[in-house]
């Protein structure tokens, strides 16, 4: 399922209840996945494919995009990206 990035319904029940989590990907074992996945530890995260420990702010982990999950039925949800006229443009700085 996905939605827009403007949209704050679930595709399923209909729910408002939506949490919104970024994802992120592992580069060194290219693990791709919701940041819920990923085991908070002493300085930053651990990878749930490889175990390896992720600093704070590690160049070697990226966000890629917006996923959503209902708390109501559960559903997980890739949320699309705003529109290039919408986007942030920090890389413009």
């Amino acid at each position: 399922m996905q939605i827009e990035v403007s949209e704050c319904l679930c595709p399923v029940c209909g729910t408002t209840a939506l949490d919104f989590f970024a994802v992120l990907h592992h580069m060194p074992c290219a693990y791709v996945g919701p940041a819920y996945d990923f085991t908070p530890a002493a300085g930053g995260y651990v990878c749930p494919k490889c175990a390896r420990g992720i600093a704070g702010s590690a160049p070697d982990c990226e966000i890629i995009g917006t996923c959503a999950r209902c708390r109501r039925c559960g559903a997980e949800i890739v949320v699309s990206p705003p529109p290039p006229s919408e986007a942030p443009h920090d890389h413009l700085r």
